[in-house]
């Protein structure tokens, strides 16, 4: 035992003459990749090591990044489609970039943008009121967002841009799924913001805990890195499970049809928000029977389904009519898929980063339907209707 404390206080001492002040005095070297100890915290029972432990430590710990919840384990990630080293924190997500130099070889995951994607990217579904901040107020143009006040004020003195990212909304108000209190809330790219008004400067602003909750999303309580039981076999299980969420519309009601646009010049007019979009509905958001062929009973036409550059994943679709009762089914042949199952690791994109897959959409007659479109972090409704 005497000889393990030893040997515990002389790795410490090893780590105080070696790990600089600041991250920018690191010398770049492969040696002053591998010095670095581990350190445990027994609030989680996980262990922080070499490269993760360095930036930790020299990027605000504690209160910037909050305990680990997660060991180290490789990730696929949802931007690029890359897989990194990765280990989870309460409020970041640390990504291992061992192809850049130190300074740069641990970056963060997009955490503010994958949450408020989760919890407010729904299609017809209207995003939270927002109201840019007058307190001394900085605007971005590259977001078209402003922050001041509290939150300006913590932005500019925990890392700025690097560590918390462009504002990707202007604040409200926001119930904490940690606490069950409501918070004045403004989310950043890499994590959110809270307003503690019952706490004394410099407490007054904390981050929500943007990593536990993009843990327990996306791994449900199996520990990260494990295989998932029906993963290898079938990487839709997750979102089969998710129950259609479509209305029901009384006879006669208008058609919520949603509009099209064209969100690349590659493609025709898509529908919805995205980030996953169908394409042959023209801007009115109508599926014409005249342009439809028949086959046993079910009438079909060409829907070509894209996704952004920023989405990377599988995509579930499924859907119904919603003024009547009625299927909706995908592909050819006499007996229909009630599903259409999409993934960006099956197609290449295109020099922009779109990938495309072309499809059939079958009906059966004229109507209101709506596609119900499923991702690891969002659930879209998209309405449409034949005529």
């Amino acid at each position: 035992m005497a000889f393990a404390f030893a040997r515990v206080a002389a790795l410490l001492l090893v780590f105080a003459m070696t790990v600089p002040g600041s991250l920018s005095s690191e010398p770049d070297s492969a040696a002053a990749r591998q010095i670095m100890p581990c350190r445990s915290f027994v609030e989680t029972g996980k262990t922080v090591c070499n490269r993760f432990l360095l930036y930790w430590e020299n990027n605000g710990g504690l209160p910037q990044q909050g305990y680990p919840v997660s060991g180290e384990f490789r990730e696929q990630s949802d931007v690029d489609g890359k897989t990194y080293t990765v280990q989870y924190f309460e409020r970041a997500v640390f990504e291992l970039h061992s192809e850049n130099k130190p300074l740069y070889d641990v970056l963060l995951s997009l955490l503010g943008r994958f949450e408020y994607n989760r919890r407010y990217y729904r299609e017809g579904v209207p995003g939270p009121e927002q109201k840019a901040s007058t307190d001394n107020p900085l605007f971005f143009g590259k977001t078209g967002r402003t922050i001041g006040g509290s939150f300006r004020a913590y932005w500019e003195q925990h890392g700025g841009l690097p560590q918390q990212g462009y504002p990707i909304t202007d604040e409200f108000s926001e119930k904490s799924e940690i606490d069950g209190k409501t918070y004045r809330v403004q989310y950043f790219e890499r994590a959110v913001f809270e307003l503690h008004s019952e706490n004394k400067a410099p407490y007054n602003v904390l981050l929500s805990h943007v990593g536990l909750l993009r843990l327990k999303a996306k791994y449900a309580g199996r520990e990260p890195g494990a295989p998932s039981p029906t993963a290898a076999a079938d990487p839709y299980a997750t979102l089969r499970a998710r129950p259609l969420k479509l209305p029901v519309l009384a006879p006669g009601q208008p058609c919520p049809k949603a509009a099209g646009r064209i969100v690349s010049p590659s493609f025709g007019p898509a529908l919805g928000n995205g980030p996953v979009y169908p394409v042959g509905f023209g801007t009115a958001g109508v599926f014409d029977l005249a342009g439809a062929q028949e086959e046993g009973g079910w009438l079909y036409a060409k829907v070509l389904w894209v996704a952004a550059p920023s989405f990377r994943g599988p995509v579930l679709v499924r859907g119904r009519r919603l003024d009547a009762s009625g299927d909706l089914r995908f592909e050819r042949g006499p007996d229909p898929v009630a599903e259409l199952t999409l993934h960006t690791n099956a197609h290449p994109p295109d020099a922009a980063g779109w990938i495309d897959w072309p499809s059939y959409t079958r009906l059966r007659g004229p109507g209101c339907y709506a596609y119900q479109v499923d991702a690891p972090d969002f659930t879209l409704m998209i309405p449409f209707e034949m005529r």
